[in-house]
């Protein structure tokens, strides 16, 4: 191969590899296009504001009182997965279960909405935390692992959760949009587990502290909820 031929080859090369980093970067940018980032935002405002992890931090340093450090770390890390493993199971079922109860999207969002303002409601006005019972509290620190059952199920993953999530995943539209309520699925997760294995920080906090992100968070959910309804109502006109 001549000395020609061998620049010609080498040109031939490198201008590949460029068009295929201008094609790569269309795609990219092609791709961002699709994603409404304004949707994807509301979705993690809400999902955040109603799964509360700050309240669930409160409750896990009652019940891990008794657990070492790594144990901590453990069962926090372990109520995270599982609680997004619950979240992402029915955002993957969730047109499934609309189809198997012959549920309309109208309806569940109204009812969604209604459930989501209840629980927002509850947050403002919380109920004490000394009704359980002296016996019922010592039951439930006596349990070997605490990471599913309160923990994930049903303070990081409640009904609430999942009724925002299906309402969320209703309103969303096309793939890229689904992908983008499963990463906020995972990036809340991850947040939640942030603060259960630094559940020292709110103990600095206070107690008025605490109540006064609580009570913020649940008129965030209440607002949430309405507008849920009202935007239902609105395409029924």
């Amino acid at each position: 191969m001549s000395l020609r031929e061998n620049y010609l080859h080498a040109f031939r090369i490198r201008m590949g590899r460029a068009c295929g980093k201008v094609n790569k970067h269309k795609l990219f940018m092609k791709v961002m296009g699709l994603v409404e980032w304004g949707f994807l935002w509301g979705a993690f405002i809400g999902l955040f504001a109603i799964i509360n992890p700050f309240s669930t931090g409160l409750i896990f340093v009652g019940l891990s009182a008794k657990l070492s450090s790594k144990e901590r770390i453990r069962v926090a890390k372990k109520a995270s997965v599982i609680s997004a493993l619950i979240l992402l199971f029915f955002l993957i079922s969730g047109s499934l279960i609309f189809k198997f109860f012959d549920i309309t999207l109208e309806s569940f969002r109204i009812a969604g909405g209604l459930l989501v303002s209840f629980i927002g409601f509850k947050m403002i006005n919380p109920l004490p935390y000394n009704r359980q019972g002296k016996s019922e509290e010592k039951d439930t620190k006596r349990r070997e692992d605490i990471a599913v059952v309160p923990l994930a199920l049903p303070m990081l993953s409640g009904p609430g959760a999942i009724a925002t999530l299906l309402v969320l995943l209703s309103e969303s539209s096309g793939l890229i949009n689904w992908f983008g309520l499963a990463v906020v699925i995972v990036l809340i997760s991850f947040i939640s587990y942030f603060v259960l294995i630094n559940v020292n920080i709110l103990k600095k906090l206070g107690e008025t502290g605490i109540n006064v992100i609580e009570r913020l968070m649940g008129l965030i959910v209440i607002v949430i909820g309405i507008q849920f309804i009202i935007d239902t109502l609105s395409v029924l006109r």
